[in-house]
Parts: C-alpha cells; sequence; structure tokens
C-alpha cells in the first residue's frame, strides 16, 4: 500500500516552488496593473499624455520597488539585507547584463538590420537619463559613509528632489508623450467571456471599461505583486541559507531583478531587431534614472545600508556592484556624449557583460576562498 501512495513533495521542493510561485506573482501583477494603471490615466485624462508614459513606468517599476518595502516593514535584520539587495539589483543589473544584451543584439542582428551594427540612438535623451542615473547613485554610495543620520535624511530628500527634477526635464522634452495605444483591460475582456458563455451580450469592458473595473483590475494586480514579494523575502531567506550558504543581500541583489526587471527588458532585444534603438536603448536608461535616484532612498532611510569598503564581507560586495554600476554608466554616458549625433559603435555596452562577470569572479572567490556565508555581514 505504501507504494500505491503519493509521493509528497520534499520540503525543498515546497519552498523551492513557493520561490518560483513569487516570480509568476510579481511578474503577472506588474502585467496586470501596468495594463490597470494605464486606464486609469486614461479615465483620468492623462493616458495620452507623458504623465500616462510615466503611470505606466510605474507599473513596470513596482515589482521590484515592493520587495525591499514589504522586506523593510517585516522586520529583522535579514529582511533588511534582503531589502538592501533588491534595491542594489536593478540599477547593477541594467547597466551591466542589460546594456550587454543591447550590445549583443546589435551584432547578432546586424545582418537583418538597415543601421547594420551601428546603433542610431537619442544622444540628448541618452545622456540626460545616465547623467542623472550617475549622480543619484553616487549620491546614494557616499550616504552609506556620511555615518549621521541627518546628513542621510537630506541625501534621501536630495534623490526625491533629483527624481522630480529628471520628471520635470523629461515633460518639458515632449520625449516621454508617445503612446503605442492602450491595450484592452484583462479585466474587462474576461467579463466579456463569462457573459457570452452565459448567454448574455457582452459589452464593451475591455476596450472601453468603466472606472469600477479599472480601479478593481489595479487593486487586484497591486495584491499580487505585494503577496509575491512577501513570498519572495521569505523564499529568498531559505535559499539563501539552506541551499546556497551565499549572503542574503547578494542572493536578493543577483535573482530579484533577474525576476522582476530583466524580462521587460528584452523588448530592448525586439527593438534592436527592428531598428528601434532609441525605444531600445531609452527602456534601459530611463529605468536606470529611476532606480539609481527613488527606491534607493529607501535603503538610506530604512535599513544599515550596508555598503562598506571591508574586504571580504557583504558590504564590499554591494559597494563593488554600485561600482561597476556607476563604471558601465559612466562608459556610456561619455561615448553618448562624445557621439554629437552620430551612430554609436555596440563596443562600449559590452563591457556590462565584463563587469557582471567580475562581479561573480569575486563573489566565488568571497564565498569558496574567504569562506563568506548566509550570515556574514
Amino acid at each position: 500500500m505504501d507504494g500505491l501512495a503519493p509521493a509528497l513533495l520534499s520540503p525543498a521542493a515546497d519552498r523551492t516552488l513557493l520561490l518560483v510561485g513569487s516570480f509568476v506573482l510579481l511578474l503577472a501583477g506588474a502585467e496586470v496593473f501596468t495594463n490597470g494603471v494605464e486606464w486609469l490615466g486614461h479615465r483620468l485624462g492623462v493616458s495620452e499624455s507623458a504623465t500616462g508614459s510615466i503611470l505606466a513606468a510605474v507599473g513596470t517599476a513596482l515589482p521590484e520597488t515592493l520587495i525591499p518595502v514589504i522586506a523593510i516593514l517585516q522586520g529583522g535584520a535579514e529582511s533588511a539585507h534582503v531589502g538592501v539587495g533588491a534595491i542594489l539589483g536593478a540599477p547593477f543589473m541594467l547597466a551591466t547584463i542589460a546594456m550587454f544584451l543591447v550590445g549583443v543584439s546589435v551584432y547578432h542582428f546586424r545582418d537583418r538590420r538597415v543601421f547594420g551594427d551601428e546603433m542610431h540612438f537619442n544622444e540628448v535623451a541618452t545622456r540626460r537619463d545616465l547623467s542623472f542615473f550617475l549622480v543619484g547613485y553616487v549620491i546614494a554610495f557616499a550616504a552609506a559613509f556620511a555615518h549621521n543620520r541627518l546628513l542621510e535624511y537630506a541625501m534621501a530628500a536630495l534623490l526625491v528632489g533629483l527624481y522630480l527634477l529628471y520628471l520635470v526635464r523629461s515633460l518639458q522634452s515632449g520625449e516621454l508623450a508617445e503612446s503605442e495605444g492602450i491595450d484592452a483591460l484583462h479585466l474587462g475582456l474576461l467579463i466579456e467571456r463569462v457573459a457570452a458563455r452565459a448567454g448574455y451580450d457582452p459589452r464593451s469592458h475591455g476596450d472601453n471599461p468603466s472606472f469600477v473595473f479599472v480601479a478593481l483590475q489595479t487593486l487586484f494586480a497591486l495584491a499580487l505583486i505585494i503577496g509575491g514579494a512577501h513570498l519572495f523575502v521569505s523564499e529568498v531567506q531559505w535559499l539563501s541559507k539552506e541551499v546556497l550558504g551565499i549572503p542574503i543581500a547578494i542572493v536578493a541583489l543577483l535573482i530579484a531583478p533577474l525576476a522582476t526587471e530583466l524580462p521587460e527588458k528584452f523588448n530592448s532585444v525586439l527593438w534592436i531587431s527592428r531598428d528601434k534603438d532609441t525605444l531600445a536603448l531609452g527602456n534601459i536608461t530611463g529605468a536606470m534614472a529611476f532606480q539609481g535616484t527613488l527606491p534607493v532612498t529607501l535603503g538610506i532611510v530604512f535599513t544599515d545600508w550596508d555598503l562598506s569598503l571591508a574586504w571580504g564581507t557583504t558590504g564590499f560586495l554591494n559597494a563593488f556592484s554600485v561600482v561597476l554600476a556607476v563604471i558601465s554608466g559612466g562608459i556610456l554616458y561619455l561615448r553618448a556624449r562624445s557621439a554629437h549625433e552620430e551612430p554609436m559603435d555596440p563596443k562600449p555596452f559590452l563591457v556590462g557583460g565584463v563587469f557582471y562577470a567580475a562581479f561573480i569572479v569575486l563573489l566565488v572567490y568571497f564565498v569558496v576562498v574567504l569562506g563568506i556565508d548566509a550570515g556574514a555581514h
């Protein structure tokens, strides 16, 4: 009889499924929230303006931003380390792997591209995005060494002001005013299908949804993202301690953006293949401007903001990720500045992949040679 009993999943398998489930909730929530918030902007009369594009950007950035928020609200040293890692992970990944993907894509699709292996981009927008990222991220790095709460609060406030200035500059430029149209409301389409199967005449709830349906979908999506963030915070602690034996902050730094940020950035690969280089690069640099200014204020104000120059510590790895992101962004900024509206060679983008590999090598050295473990700070 025992042999006929259904095999139960091991505790490790259960936890792995929960971790994967957290990714699914975060990604699904981001998609549904973005769709809902675009319709919300439309109902408020702003969806076809630059503000509508900004609202959409909030939806795509929400999962990686809510992970540290949930971690901080849960309290405790381990959750705080998850928050720090998640905050640092997005800008690090954007400045390294995402940029690397852009460069590789240009070479991969050069035979089908009108531009070949030349990258055409908006010099003004790229320089603006990267300059705000670089200034903001350097301020965030410096805040870790302030050792004065009043000064830390002042630097956090400066970062918030910096992002608001970025929004103003972007709005004035008119570059965010483009709209590709809004997809039908997901909840509205679901209601139409249910009504049709029940024999009722389905109204156009998808293409012309009521404000109530828009609000319900947006709130439901927010609940999905919060649930996913809760799961992620708890399961990444298990993964760090019981499976990998790597500091929690580093696991969060590497995994969180892969689940929440990188899938969306594959849009850039698609745009590169279609010669939409400005969209491809702006998709990344705009996210860098946000991630390098606004979310980092959470780490500065609500965590110990563990960035350190002490060799062999988690804080050093955190700081190293910031330095690599700043150098990678700086290289691209200088190249964009020297382009003078000429096409850009994709080679500078490949540097990001080298930097990401360098971080992994240092991490392996810390774990294998120095013996840094999940409890190290």
